[in-house]
């Protein structure tokens, strides 16, 4: 699917597979499979250690490896970079191999990762079964200040020799991901930029059979938690719904997104289940 002018490929089935990539960016959200769009990410994000979010990592970068490409980058809460190291060491066992090449980052509220051309990931916390985070990959943008506006080039580079600052930075929020989490996350002011991304990729793993309290206690969100919420979105471009449970066919997300406050629903679509 295309939505805001950006490539998302994959697929988000709870307790499956969730590995969600963004082409143009090298960059997939979680690994529980490696799917053909997922390989080709040289960077990795992972929010939590569940085996449908994480189980696939070492096959990512064995993958890659095989096909001489460059090895896999995860970029991974603090907590788990030890967990990456482990999962990789105990496969080179078993498979009385090497271990495949690969790198690990951490990331935390505090920091960035770069991922190329201006791009980085932030993160927020979550708040899921175990410990967890979501992912915002944001793009740095400059623009002249209006004083320099017409100031020619050369004299520009002057400037800049001199250490003079021109321009104003800002951060632009371009793909935000929740990974699995409760909905009351969205009350807090953790996740203030992720709510002013182009697309935010938000788990939505129960419709109307399941209750509001199942889904808190699995850790999840409920689309009735979403309703509620629904003025929080006002500056999210699109929302993509992901993460449903098996239980669900295309032609019943369609259904549940169909019947959600006028607002919300023409902002919102979600990644297909297959059937």
């Amino acid at each position: 699917m295309k939505v805001q002018g950006i490539r998302i490929e994959g697929r988000s089935v709870s307790g499956f597979e969730t590995a969600i990539a963004l082409p143009e960016y090298n960059l997939c959200f979680d690994i529980g499979e490696v799917l053909y769009e997922a390989r080709q990410a040289e960077y990795v994000a992972i929010t939590h250690s569940h085996f449908d979010h994480f189980g696939a990592a070492a096959k990512h970068a064995y993958v890659r490896g095989m096909l001489g490409m460059r090895p896999s980058q995860f970029i991974v809460p603090a907590w788990m970079r030890r967990d990456v190291h482990d999962l990789f060491s105990f496969w080179a066992k078993t498979q009385r191999s090497r271990v495949a090449p690969y790198t690990v980052q951490t990331l935390s509220e505090e920091s960035r990762v770069t991922i190329g051309n201006n791009r980085y990931l932030r993160s927020f916390r979550t708040d899921h079964r175990v410990l967890s985070q979501g992912c915002i990959l944001l793009e740095e943008r400059k623009r002249l200040k209006p004083e320099y506006r017409d100031t020619p080039g050369r004299e520009l580079g002057f400037l800049r020799n001199k250490g003079v600052e021109f321009e104003d930075v800002r951060e632009v929020p371009l793909v935000a991901f929740t990974g699995d989490t409760k909905a009351t996350i969205f009350d807090t002011e953790g996740v203030a930029l992720a709510l002013r991304a182009k697309v935010l990729i938000t788990e939505c793993t129960f419709l109307g059979d399941v209750t509001e309290a199942e889904a808190v206690k699995k850790g999840h969100i409920h689309i009735n938690q979403l309703v509620r919420r629904s003025h929080l979105f006002k500056d999210v471009g699109t929302v993509v719904l992901s993460h449903f449970s098996k239980r669900y066919t295309n032609a019943a997300i369609e259904a549940a997104i169909a019947d959600l406050p006028t607002e919300l629903r023409e902002k919102t679509t979600f990644l297909p289940v297959g059937k």
